[in-house]
């Protein structure tokens, strides 16, 4: 057991014991090694050991205690430590280093390096460490730093180092510092204009570097292994944007070494960095000689592939995709040129072979997947042409996607079952998705031709499997293709589709269940084209009708059927009777799933609200929900002595069967609309043309005694509450203002849950009743009652802990902002809280989810706004009066909170200047003088600065979007940097 007293001193302040500072104190070496071999040996101290090290590797007495870590005695963890710790100070801590330190600070760190050059962990934070020094000193204090360090470590000349030794040093440092460049406005915090000067001043000892480098890799005695590291050298110099023009020799010399395995991955890397960085845009010319000259890859890539050697493959194939991916439309300009067009057909053949490797994905080959995305870029590039240069380009590559086609239908042939492991059918079924977005592609290109190429692999198909009943996958394959570009057809094509469509049931499919599966999915794709072309209706639907009768089938054939019904609402309607019919056998014949009774549901609900009266549609109605009713009674009846896990869930299923029909079952064929809400709602009148009222009304007012049970025995169960809602929502948007019979059963209902529960589902059902009866004069008391009782509840349950009930008060705040929009006059006669809210509101801005931080900013927003009504005097006082919290609210988030946020705040800002801008100014007086606040990442010049800005903008949401983006970067210690930058122009 271990107590207090066995700590050091230094330990101890971590716990309180002693109020020392470590940046206060003295640390000693001894004190630091002692904490570093302890956060390594006790378990139990390592998290307290952990903070106190990086609080003295921060101060300042880390200059001195690192030094004496290092020594070889030492344990390696400790020098370690200290290795990591030096870099941490060179890199960030710079500005401690006085200048007469500079040489000093130097020659240790050189010292070191030579010292641990063969120690590869410590070594890697000395070379850092070595780099950092020279991006700080290479503007002005060591200007020859690059050629330098060439020289110091020369293989030839270098004492007390290992030739190869040194060799490998000297690349690993020259590979580090064009890498510290990457890191160095967030690690180093050096602006974006020190930044350009630096990485010139770098990048202008290129030459010395590229010269080293082919010396290297010419020369017979220095291993493949050193040459990897020189490889990785270039590629981090290569990334500083070296011309093309000047890298080009180097790299065509290079690609032969791409024929040696342990040299072909940073061959490419080198290739890829240099031919796709931006700079290349501007020299299309230099671009197409060096792919030209890329091409003498493909003999290395033939030799990968009679040797099975799937890396290099892998590799060459990549970097290709990579130059199309870069150059598309470069490319393309070429094709159209008779001296480039070869180059470009060549490229594009090693994509398309790339696509087509053989063997089975991903068992025998994982290659055939890398080119997916060029065939949507030069499809898409292709459309940006025009007249007759379009034309030509679609002439050269309908060839080349017809191909693709081809092979695509061959690689997407299932394999045979049980061959491919779980992981692997994931694998397939991704690769399989990536196939059918890339024949989308391909339709662009091909249009009608694809359609007959398809027509033709269907007849082959069908011919295949006529003469050998399980050779069937051929014919999925091609059926996978039809279903892939259903939704991209044209809906006027009268040619080829309608030929594919009186195909399916033509087709001998031998009971093989999956393959009509896969014909029925595909029908159901082609549900869109079917609703303009309803004469074809008569093909599809019996096989449809017979599989929903057919428990093997019944997935596909309800998925299919949904489809077809909510495509084509109208047309359907001569079917009726025979769908209906299977539908009513399937609920009864089969033992379904719950997505399929929920497909049956909507299927009947869809085909019941067209052509039918309302004693037809009853008793259809009566026939098929009585079972679920009285099953759902019962379930209810057991919920008091509580009922199982299988039990539960089937009572969440028949509710969300339910809702279903709630959605879907609606006879108002003359919708007259009002206007769209923001959520949606729709305000219409939905009473049926006879006079009667709507079926599903009918069907509710027997429920809703049965859900107001439910709901009193499930006021704390989250999963019963949001399908219940979910059913009570769809009755609304349903039903309209004809929801006004079941009304009181739902005020019933929403108190007793949300009180209980708090469930976010309970806000939107409020939200849509407020926004549809807030402004109707008989229900208007009845919503107030309704917004009075939620916003109590919220603030009275989650106010004391908003972490804790975001989703509540997300909602909530929604809820009011619709309510102020829509229905500002419950705010003003039926509201008691408006002072409490507004204070959730601003509190709630504090939270870290997005959604519910633009909850407040809409709500806060929309209060300040409506607050300058004199139709709503009552919030003009809870503005006025807390204007100085909110200001620093505000102030303090966005210094503090994600950027994803600052629109948020900058639309609550935008709102007080426009409403309240005399306020505001001496608001921002106050706030500028509080010394305290937001110090010390923002003085009172920049917190002066950030109120002028607003101030001035206050007509532009845009530029005081731009003045609490700056003062985010400010409070994130990032102005000036180009992270900061780039911030900066994203919102």
């Amino acid at each position: 057991m271990q107590t207090i007293d066995m700590y050091p001193p230094y330990i101890l302040q971590m716990y309180g014991v002693y109020d020392t500072h470590a940046n206060k104190m003295e640390v000693s070496a001894e004190q630091v090694e002692q904490a570093v071999v302890e956060f390594y040996q006790d378990p139990v101290a390592k998290s307290g050991l952990n903070a106190w090290l990086m609080q003295a590797q921060h101060s300042r007495h880390s200059w001195t205690f690192a030094w004496p870590l290092l020594d070889p005695s030492k344990p390696e963890e400790v020098q370690f430590f200290a290795g990591n710790t030096i870099y941490m100070k060179v890199s960030r801590y710079w500005h401690e280093v006085p200048k007469e330190e500079y040489e000093p600070l130097k020659m240790k760190i050189l010292s070191l390096i030579a010292q641990y050059s063969r120690s590869k962990v410590i070594l890697n934070r000395l070379v850092k460490s070595l780099g950092a020094y020279v991006i700080h000193t290479i503007q002005l204090d060591w200007t020859t730093a690059i050629q330098d360090i060439i020289t110091m470590f020369d293989p030839g000349t270098v004492s007390g180092i290992d030739p190869s030794v040194a060799l490998n040093l000297l690349f690993s440092i020259l590979t580090i510092i064009p890498e510290e460049l990457e890191t160095m406005q967030e690690a180093m915090s050096i602006n974006s204009k020190d930044k350009q000067v630096i990485t010139g001043a770098v990048r202008n000892s290129h030459q010395a570097v590229l010269s080293l480098i082919s010396q290297v890799m010419q020369a017979g005695q220095v291993s493949n292994v050193i040459k990897e590291v020189v490889l990785k050298t270039l590629n981090a110099w290569l990334k500083l944007s070296l011309p093309l023009s000047e890298t080009r020799d180097l790299l065509v010399a290079l690609i032969p070494y791409s024929n040696y395995a342990l040299l072909c991955e940073p061959v490419m890397d080198a290739l890829r960095t240099a031919v796709t960085d931006v700079g290349t845009y501007n020299i299309p010319n230099t671009v197409m000689e060096f792919v030209t000259q890329m091409l003498r890859l493909a003999p290395i890539l033939e030799e990968a592939q009679r040797a099975s050697d799937e890396n290099t493959a892998s590799l060459i194939y990549s970097l290709f995709t990579s130059v199309v991916e870069c150059h598309s439309r470069l490319l393309l300009q070429c094709a159209l040129q008779a001296e480039h067009q070869a180059t470009v057909v060549q490229v594009v053949a090693l994509l398309l072979q790339c696509a087509a490797t053989p063997g089975q994905y991903p068992t025998d080959e994982t290659t055939s997947n890398i080119p997916f995305a060029v065939w949507f870029t030069i499809q898409d590039d292709i459309m940006t042409f025009e007249g007759e240069q379009q034309a030509e380009l679609l002439q050269l590559f309908q060839p080349v996607y017809l191909k693709l086609v081809d092979t695509f239908i061959q690689k997407s042939l299932l394999p045979a079952e049980d061959a491919l492991t779980s992981e692997e059918q994931e694998m397939f079924r991704c690769y399989r998705q990536d196939i059918c977005d890339t024949y989308m592609y391909a339709y662009y290109v091909l249009r009608g031709e694809m359609l007959s190429h398809l027509e033709v692999h269907l007849k082959d198909a069908v011919v295949k499997m006529q003469s050998n009943p399980s050779d069937w996958r051929y014919l999925e394959a091609v059926l996978h293709a039809y279903s892939s570009v259903a939704e991209t057809v044209a809906e006027t094509d009268n040619f080829y589709v309608p030929r594919f469509i009186q195909s399916i049931p033509q087709i001998p499919f031998s009971d093989n269940i999956q393959l009509i599966s896969v014909a029925l999915t595909t029908l159901g794709a082609y549900a869109d084209w079917l609703n303009y072309h309803q004469d074809h209706m008569h093909h599809v639907i019996p096989l449809m009708v017979e599989g929903l009768v057919n428990a093997s089938l019944v997935g596909a054939a309800s998925q299919a059927l949904r489809d077809l019904t909510l495509e084509c609402p109208l047309t359907i309607s001569p079917f009726s009777q025979p769908i209906l019919t299977s539908c009513q056998r399937a609920l009864e014949q089969s033992r379904l799933e719950s997505a399929e009774t929920e497909r049956i549901m909507t299927i009947i609900s869809r085909v019941l609200s067209v052509g039918k009266d309302q004693p037809t549609i009853m008793t259809y109605l009566n026939d098929t929900l009585t079972p679920y009713i009285s099953r759902l009674s019962h379930l209810k009846d057991l919920m008091g002595n509580g009922i199982s896990r299988d039990q539960h869930n089937e009572l969440v299923s028949l509710l969300k069967l339910l809702s279903c029909l709630a959605r879907h079952l609606n006879l108002n064929n003359s919708t007259v609309e009002e206007d769209d809400d923001d959520d949606g709602t729709t305000r219409r009148h939905s009473q049926v043309v006879s006079g009667e009222p709507q079926p599903l009304l009918l069907v509710l007012q027997q429920l809703m005694p049965l859900l107001s049970d439910i709901a009193a025995k499930a006021t704390t169960d989250q999963e019963i509450i949001e399908a219940l809602c979910k059913l009570l929502k769809n009755s609304i948007s349903t039903l309209v203002d004809d929801c006004v019979a079941i009304l009181p059963a739902i005020l019933e209902i929403i108190p007793q849950l949300y009180e209980a529960s708090l469930n976010p589902a309970i806000l939107d059902l409020v939200k849509q009743l407020v926004i549809l009866f807030g402004r109707d004069g008989n229900q208007e008391n009845n919503m107030g009652v309704l917004l009075r009782m939620v916003t109590a509840t919220t603030l009275n349950r989650a106010s004391a802990d908003l972490w804790s009930h975001t989703d509540a008060i997300h909602g909530c705040l929604m809820l009011l902002s619709a309510s102020f929009k829509k229905t500002p006059n419950l705010i003003v006669s039926h509201h008691n809280h408006i002072t409490p809210l507004f204070h959730l509101g601003v509190e709630a801005l504090k939270l870290p989810e997005e959604g519910t931080v633009r909850a407040a900013g809409q709500f806060l927003a929309s209060f300040i706004n409506l607050s300058r009504d004199p139709n709503v005097g009552c919030l003009q006082p809870v503005v006025a009066h807390n204007t100085e919290t909110l200001v620093r609210t505000l102030m303090f988030c966005i210094c503090n909170s994600p950027r994803h946020s600052l629109t948020s705040f900058s639309d609550v800002l935008s709102a007080l200047c426009k409403m309240y801008g005399d306020d505001l100014a001496r608001t921002f007086k106050t706030v500028q003088a509080d010394e305290t606040f937001l110090s010390p990442r923002v003085n009172a010049q920049q917190k002066e600065d950030f109120a002028k800005k607003v101030l001035k903008n206050r007509g532009s949401k845009r530029r005081i979007l731009e003045a609490v983006t700056d003062l985010a970067l400010i409070g994130r210690g990032l102005a000036g940097t180009d992270y900061g930058a780039q911030t900066r122009g994203f919102h």
